[in-house]
């Protein structure tokens, strides 16, 4: 079926956008039905493109997308750590099967930790007897006393605050409660967030 006009710019944006972010013209062009060297001309009429190595990956890595969405980053807060676009982002999340996939609660019902919360989670810390060979202070974490820790932030997160934002309320790292739910497996389960790009794309003709 010959492509109208409009059909050709749209496809022309939605691919401009994509091989910056890292997909091949066949990628793109498969989802519109057409061949990769139409969709490079198609799009290369209408848009400067600068092109890539052959065998360059994509602008942003997949696996540091995941574990910094798993952290409960947005899409927005991790292009600006990576230094690449939002469409690099969510392109890096459609490679691992069109759906990306958070332990956080949702943008709508996040909360801060209070200052009574954490008082608390420092406390039961306090209550981990000393890491043997660590530096003074540092606590081990993996006996029944870690675990009463983890059930606490547990809790938290439930409660809507983000397990990066409970880490960095903590004085660690951003992944420090993830690793602590992990060692007692009591990360809660992921739930699907399917992006919105493949929706809003122009139907295959």
């Amino acid at each position: 079926m010959k492509l109208t006009p409009a059909q050709r710019d749209q496809i022309a944006v939605d691919a401009a956008a994509r091989y910056r972010a890292g997909e091949s013209w066949a990628q793109i062009g498969a989802d519109y039905g057409i061949t990769g060297a139409y969709t490079y001309r198609l799009t290369t009429a209408r848009h400067d493109i600068t092109f890539r190595r052959w065998g360059q990956q994509p602008v942003a890595d997949v696996d540091d997308v995941l574990r910094r969405r798993q952290d409960g980053q947005s899409l927005d807060q991790i292009a600006e750590a990576l230094g690449c676009s939002r469409q690099a982002v969510r392109t890096a999340l459609e490679t691992t099967g069109g759906v990306s996939s958070t332990r956080y609660p949702r943008l709508a019902g996040r909360r801060l930790p209070t200052d009574a919360e954490i008082a608390e989670l420092r406390r039961l810390y306090e209550l981990c007897p000393q890491a043997p060979r660590a530096r003074p202070g540092s606590r081990n974490v993996r006996g029944d006393e870690g675990r009463a820790l983890a059930q606490a932030c547990r809790e938290l997160v439930d409660d809507g605050i983000p397990m990066a934002t409970l880490s960095q309320a903590m004085g660690r790292s951003p992944t420090w409660v993830h690793w602590l739910l992990s060692i007692h497996d009591l990360r809660p389960d992921p739930h699907p967030v399917s992006t919105t790009s493949r929706r809003s794309r122009t139907p295959p003709p």
